[in-house]
């Protein structure tokens, strides 16, 4: 199977999501049920604050989440989700380097940063790969489709502890630190993603 284009959604959680994210399940079903969305999808809450909750479904590519926006039954799930959400969030997608399986993980790192200078996009790249290599794919990456100077990093990890952990280590903080001197870190936090079939 291909790489799916990824859709990330970020929001301000209800009180009524952060009490039970099952209220998103019927919108899930609908969803589950449109031509070239790939299941699971995954929801939950941000670890550090759960008033923050995410998204993310991998659909076949953005055209297909496209057609399903213009859908007659994206009316429902956009009424369905409002529940799940406290203000406006924010939609991106991204195409990843590799599957994201950080997403069947019991804590995903999710990272945004925007490169300080477009001409660092090689050296930034070459970084997120080493990345990807050593974790064994369990940290991905990618531009955003909305805009390619911002990338998003996704990682896998067995909690947050363990993260922390990793990155103290002298190798990747030497190569951690290289990278905050290229881009500047927009969003890095950890959410408990739980799948919808």
């Amino acid at each position: 199977m291909s790489i799916p284009t990824t859709e990330i959604v970020i929001f301000p959680t209800s009180e009524t999501f952060r009490n039970d994210n099952s209220i998103l399940h019927p919108a899930f079903d609908i969803m589950a049920k449109v031509d070239g969305l790939q299941t699971p999808i995954y929801s939950g809450l941000q670890v550090e604050d759960p008033a923050t909750g995410y998204v993310f479904l991998n659909w076949d590519s953005l055209a297909h989440h496209k057609a399903a926006m213009a859908s007659a039954s994206y009316g429902t799930v956009h009424e369905i989700m409002t529940a799940a959400f406290a203000g406006s969030g924010k939609m991106y997608h991204v195409i990843f380097n590799d599957h994201p399986i950080a997403l069947q993980q019991p804590v995903t790192e999710i990272l945004f940063v925007t490169l300080k200078d477009p001409s660092h996009r090689a050296e930034v790249f070459e970084i997120f790969n080493n990345f990807t290599e050593v974790s064994k794919k369990m940290l991905v990456f990618g531009p955003t489709l909305e805009d390619e100077n911002v990338i998003v990093l996704v990682g896998g990890w067995e909690s947050v502890e363990a993260h922390r952990e990793t990155v103290a280590k002298s190798e990747p903080k030497a190569e951690i630190e290289r990278l905050y001197t290229l881009v500047d870190e927009d969003h890095l936090f950890h959410a408990a993603l739980t799948p919808y079939q």
